[in-house]
C-alpha cells in the first residue's frame, strides 16, 4: 500500500552528511589532528571523498587545515555549535550558579554529566580560582559505571547485586576496588545520596558525585566534584558529598527527560 503522505516513508541517509559527521567525531578524538589518508582509513571512506568533505568542513570553519603539517583538526565552528546546544539546555543553565558556588566553596572542579545509555558526557564545568586545577574538558566521556559518577548512577537505579557487579566488571579501572567493595560502595551511596571514588578511576584524584533525578525518579544527570586525593579527610569528603546532594536535589525539577532503557555500563 502506498502511503498517503510520502514524507513519512523511511529515507536512506545522505552519504556525504554521514561521512562529515564521522569525520568530525573522529577529529574530536585527535588532540594533534591527522592527515587526509589517516582520517579516511579511520572512518572507512575513500581518500578522495574524505578530502572533499574535509575541504567543505574547513570552508564552514568546522575543521582547520594546517598547511605546514598537512593535518586537519576540529575547528572552532564545531565548538561553537556544541556551546549553543549546551546553552539551550535548561539543566545546564540552571546548574551554572550552584556549580560555581560549589567550585569556589570547596576549591574543586565541579562537573555536570549527562547519561547517554552507556556513557557519561561532561556538559558543563565550573572551576575555582585556584592556580593548580584538575583538568576536565566539556564534551569528554567516561564509562557510565566508572568513578564516583558511575557509583551514583548505579545507586540511583536501584539495581540488583548481580547487575552492579556486572557493571563493575565492564570498567577499566586505574586501581580496581574489587567487586565486593564496589558493591558495598554503591549500596552506601544509595543510603547517603552521594558516592565517592578515591583514586580508583583516575590516579591522584578523589571525586564525589550525586545523581539528579527527574520527576519520575529516573537519573539522567549527575553532579561531581573532583579534588586532589589526600587533600581532605573523610569528614571533608562527606561535607562535599552533602553539599553536592543538596544541589542535586535542588536541580531535580529541571531533569524532565526519560532515561534510555539501558542499565549503566550496558550498550
Amino acid at each position: 500500500m502506498i502511503s498517503a503522505n510520502p514524507d513519512r516513508r523511511p529515507r536512506p541517509p545522505v552519504n556525504s552528511v554521514v561521512q562529515a559527521i564521522s569525520i568530525l567525531r573522529h577529529l574530536g578524538t585527535l588532540p594533534e589532528g591527522a592527515g587526509v589518508n589517516a582520517i579516511a582509513r579511520a572512518v572507512g571512506i575513500g581518500p578522495s571523498s574524505c578530502f572533499n568533505v574535509l575541504r567543505t568542513l574547513v570552508g564552514e570553519d568546522l575543521a582547520i587545515f594546517d598547511p605546514a603539517t598537512k593535518r586537519y583538526t576540529l575547528g572552532l565552528g564545531a565548538v561553537d555549535l556544541a556551546r549553543r546546544a549546551l546553552g539551550g539546555d535548561a539543566m545546564v543553565r540552571a546548574a551554572r550558579a550552584p556549580m560555581d558556588a560549589l567550585a569556589e566553596e570547596h576549591d574543586a572542579a565541579v562537573g555536570l554529566w549527562r547519561y547517554t545509555g552507556s556513557r557519561l558526557v561532561l556538559v558543563a564545568l565550573a572551576e575555582s580560582a585556584s592556580a593548580t586545577r584538575i583538568h576536565l574538558v566539556v564534551g569528554q566521556r567516561q564509562p557510565g559505571s566508572a568513578g564516583a559518577t558511575g557509583r551514583a548512577m548505579l545507586a540511583a537505579h536501584g539495581l540488583s547485586d548481580a547487575e552492579i557487579v556486572e557493571a563493575y566488571e565492564g570498567v577499566r579501572w586505574h586501581s580496581a576496588p574489587g567487586a565486593s567493595t564496589f558493591l558495598a560502595q554503591v549500596r552506601r551511596a544509595a543510603e547517603l545520596g552521594w558516592a565517592l571514588d578515591l583514586g580508583n578511576a583516575n590516579h591522584g584524584i578523589a571525586s564525589v558525585a550525586s545523581a539528579i533525578a527527574d520527576r519520575g525518579a529516573s537519573p539522567r544527570f549527575v553532579l561531581s566534584a573532583s579534588i586532589f586525593d589526600g587533600r581532605e579527610d573523610a569528614a571533608g569528603m562527606a561535607r562535599i558529598g552533602q553539599a553536592l546532594r543538596a544541589a542535586a536535589l535542588g536541580l531535580g525539577k529541571f531533569a524532565h527527560g526519560r532515561m534510555p532503557d539501558v542499565a549503566p555500563g550496558g550498550e
